[in-house]
């Protein structure tokens, strides 16, 4: 099991991690040379297709690190049962690009989505006084 506290900051950086429920079954981690981490993959179930939340590499990972972290990811989730996988990638990152060629090459498919909406549970909904 990965211990979240391992992560760098450096990785953690300008993400939400204080609002966010971490569950260490569901997160990968690549090591360079000296066993130090240097890339994380968080992913989490949905009813049988896994989705990849998060991927995020520190720029000195080992030019390999990425490609047997992905490779590592996908055998866990085979052997647990998963069908497949699902990615919501940001075109304007150069980072997700490269997962997308990665993903593409492995037989992955684009599905046209036009929004991405997220909501919190701690606000009024419908029904809901306030």
């Amino acid at each position: 099991m990965i211990d979240v506290k391992s992560i760098p900051d450096a990785l953690k950086e300008g993400e939400n991690w204080p609002l966010l429920d971490i569950d260490p079954n569901w997160m990968w981690v690549s090591y360079d040379q000296e066993e130090r981490v240097v890339g994380f993959l968080l992913a989490c179930n949905c009813h049988g297709l896994v989705l990849l939340w998060r991927l995020k590499m520190l720029p000195s990972a080992p030019p390999t690190a990425l490609l047997r972290l992905l490779r590592r990811f996908i055998r866990d989730i085979r052997r647990r049962g998963a069908l497949g996988y699902m990615v919501m990638l940001d075109a304007t990152r150069p980072e997700e690009l490269e997962l997308a060629k990665i993903a593409f090459r492995a037989g992955a498919k684009a599905m046209p989505c036009t929004s991405l909406l997220v909501g919190s549970v701690n606000t009024g909904h419908l029904g809901e006084g306030g």
